[in-house]
């Protein structure tokens, strides 16, 4: 099963000079709940703004220029459609992380999706790709200081297989 985090607002805008334009402790920590224990993938340049890899968690670094990385639990791969087929064929949970272009690479795949919906027009440089909310239904809507967590799940038939 392939699921996506993710926060943007209105626009779509998730990041601005490396990072989010916003400081939201509680998306952090929604963060932290849904991906602690899971294999996540990011691309390397979200994994590089990280500083170091987040604990608890096996990651999958995905990237096409030479990068080696000495930790136990990340994995340095170049074979992301391998990947998601891999996790699409079974009941283990791989999160998909970032950063924009993981993300447009991962859209047609994922079975559900966290969103943590920022209200307001931020300044940025990194977008989320644009996606078809018809394709999803809402499971639930969670509304936390600063945003609003909305869980989809991907409709029969709407998704991509590999």
């Amino acid at each position: 099963m392939i699921s996506l985090i993710v926060a943007h607002d209105e626009k779509l805008c998730i990041g601005k000079d490396g990072w989010m334009p916003w400081q939201l402790k509680e998306d952090l920590k929604q963060f932290k709940e849904k991906t602690l224990h899971q294999y996540i993938v990011m691309g390397r340049t979200t994994f590089e703004a990280l500083k170091k890899p987040l604990p608890q968690r096996t990651t999958y670094v995905i990237t096409h220029q030479p990068l080696h990385y000495e930790a136990e639990h990340v994995h340095v791969i170049n074979d992301f459609k391998g990947l998601l087929k891999k996790y699409q064929q079974c009941d283990e949970l791989l999160m998909i992380c970032g950063g924009a272009k993981i993300y447009q690479a991962a859209l047609p795949y994922v079975d559900e999706m966290w969103i943590s919906l920022v209200p307001g027009d931020y300044a940025g440089d990194t977008y989320f790709p644009a996606y078809d909310v018809n394709e999803f239904i809402v499971v639930s809507k969670e509304q936390f200081d600063g945003f609003l967590l909305i869980h989809y799940r991907r409709k029969e038939g709407t998704r991509c297989d590999l």
